[in-house]
């Protein structure tokens, strides 16, 4: 068995560390365990979020789709513009009839 020479003291200062080195190693667990709890409260909170969610998309998938309007067909529909004023070719392909009431 090898011995090595102590200096008077150096146990006091070797155990000084390995005192040191176990209560650093014990707040660094505590870290960890701090840690581990934020990350699980955060998935907690994803969960809450995706159930929520889902929830919103079943209340959208249940309402009724609102029907599309109908109308009478406008296609080859001739309007009438009495006297009133028309700027453009009348022949035109596309015509636009604006409506106001100026009240």
């Amino acid at each position: 068995m090898r011995t090595w020479p102590v200096r008077p003291g150096a146990a006091l200062v070797g155990s000084g560390i390995l005192l040191g080195a176990l209560l650093a190693g014990g707040s660094a667990m505590a870290g960890q365990d701090d840690l581990r709890k934020d990350v699980e409260e955060l998935k907690k909170g994803q969960q809450l979020i995706l159930q929520q969610l889902q929830e919103l998309k079943q209340l959208i998938q249940a309402q009724p789709r609102p029907a599309a309007p109908s109308g009478a067909p406008v296609k080859d529909v001739v309007f009438d513009l009495g006297a009133n004023a028309v700027l453009g070719d009348e022949k035109a392909k596309v015509t636009l009839v604006e409506f106001t009431d100026y009240q």
